[in-house]
């Protein structure tokens, strides 16, 4: 296993994040598929559940880059900030940053083909980034990724108490996040994740427990017909559609099992794996 830590400069700011590279092979021209990987709110790339997620994938023969937020991690790997200052506006930048990072390294890892996964906040991230045409992935894989729909019967509510108490804004949003980040969530919540054309040429795979209040299954599933009847016609995709979902009956956002996360490893390189043979005409 090679290993390389960077530290990478966000481009327009004065400020650094952390990166780990890791090739599961004996040289860095092997040409492996690329999976960057993106974490969810306070979470880091030295966390247990994030170092065995990234030994899923290498294992499987996968090179991976993963990343820390703005203000996230510890010690030598702390990115750059203060975890009170992220907000969505930080984050794209962070990912954008890191997807930059990575089509430039042809010629060590395979950048045809990079995949993004990416659990929670780190998913919503995604979503936008690609919306925004910051990022291009072949595919992804998105866990539980924040549902905005369901806070737009609340948004002039809102609007008006995080101006006075930004505090119970955010416990009305019930999320983890500070009140400095309010602002931003509001900023963006018009932002419809299925709307025309979002994924472009990505195929995306969703997966979604049946008890989070967090991440709705029922805007995954509707997400997904919208995505599906958008599907581009000159791109292959598996079943011919373009967004998959799968739901955990009794899961919720923040306890997911071990045997639940290890088939969603499984069921991820599977449609990752199948993804790339479709493109290259393999099957």
């Amino acid at each position: 296993m090679i290993e390389k830590n960077i530290s990478l400069k966000v481009q327009n700011n004065h400020r650094y994040i952390r990166l780990r590279l890791c090739c599961p092979n004996n040289s860095l021209n092997d040409q492996r598929q690329l999976i960057i990987i993106a974490t969810g709110l306070y979470s880091h790339m030295d966390k247990e559940s994030q170092i065995k997620l990234a030994e899923s994938y290498q294992k499987a023969g996968f090179s991976t880059l993963q990343f820390n937020f703005m203000g996230h991690g510890g010690g030598h790997n702390k990115s750059d900030g203060k975890l009170k200052d992220i907000t969505l506006s930080s984050s794209l930048e962070d990912l954008k940053a890191v997807w930059d990072y990575s089509q430039e390294l042809s010629g060590k890892v395979n950048i045809n083909n990079t995949v993004i996964t990416a659990n929670s906040y780190g998913a919503l991230i995604s979503l936008m980034a690609l919306e925004r045409k910051f990022i291009s992935p072949e595919s992804m894989i998105l866990v539980a990724p924040y549902s905005f729909d369901k806070f737009k019967p609340w948004v002039l509510p809102i609007k008006l108490i995080s101006k006075l108490l930004p505090e119970k804004t955010t416990n009305l949003l019930r999320l983890p996040v500070s009140s400095t980040m309010v602002k931003d969530f509001l900023k963006y919540h018009t932002h419809a994740v299925a709307k025309k054309d979002l994924l472009g040429s990505t195929a995306v795979h969703f997966f979604v427990g049946s008890d989070d209040k967090i991440s709705s299954q029922k805007n995954i599933k509707k997400w997904c017909k919208v995505f599906n009847k958008q599907t581009p016609s000159n791109i292959p995709f598996i079943d011919n559609k373009q967004a998959h979902y799968t739901v955990y009956e009794g899961v919720s956002h923040f306890d997911i099992p071990q045997s639940v996360q290890q088939d969603i490893n499984q069921k991820a390189i599977s449609f990752i794996t199948k993804t790339k043979k479709i493109r290259s005409h393999d099957l």
